[in-house]
This record gives structure tokens, C-alpha cells and sequence, in this order.
């Protein structure tokens, strides 16, 4: 089994080593991703409601122009 053993050509590592990851940016970007959450859920509830009341108001439209 030994003679199936082959020695492969290795390089030296050069890689540096990385900065400790820092908590207070971590809580920053936390924070601004719930923010940009709250954003998003708000954008489509003012789209909601404005589709809504465009579909009131072209359904009120309809119901004005056929009772004549």
C-alpha cells in the first residue's frame, strides 16, 4: 500500500489573515436591513391601498355612467 502513496508539490501559503469582524458594523448593517424591510412592506401597502381606491373610484365611474 506504501507504494501507492505519492508526495504532491506543495506551496507556501501566503495569505494574509483578516481583520476580527467588528460587531458595532454589524449591529449598522443589521439595523439599516430591518429599516429597508419596513421600507419595502410600506411601498407596497401604499400601492395596495392606491390600486384600491383607483378601483373604487373607476367602479363608482362605471356604476355613475350606466345608471343613466
Amino acid at each position: 500500500m506504501r507504494d501507492k502513496i505519492v508526495p504532491l508539490p506543495t506551496r507556501p501559503r501566503s495569505i494574509a489573515p483578516t481583520p476580527a469582524p467588528d460587531g458595532w458594523h454589524d449591529q449598522i448593517n443589521r439595523r439599516l436591513a430591518g429599516i429597508e424591510h419596513l421600507i419595502r412592506r410600506l411601498e407596497w401597502q401604499v400601492w395596495g391601498v392606491a390600486c384600491g381606491a383607483a378601483g373604487l373610484l373607476l367602479l363608482d365611474t362605471l356604476h355613475r355612467l350606466t345608471s343613466r
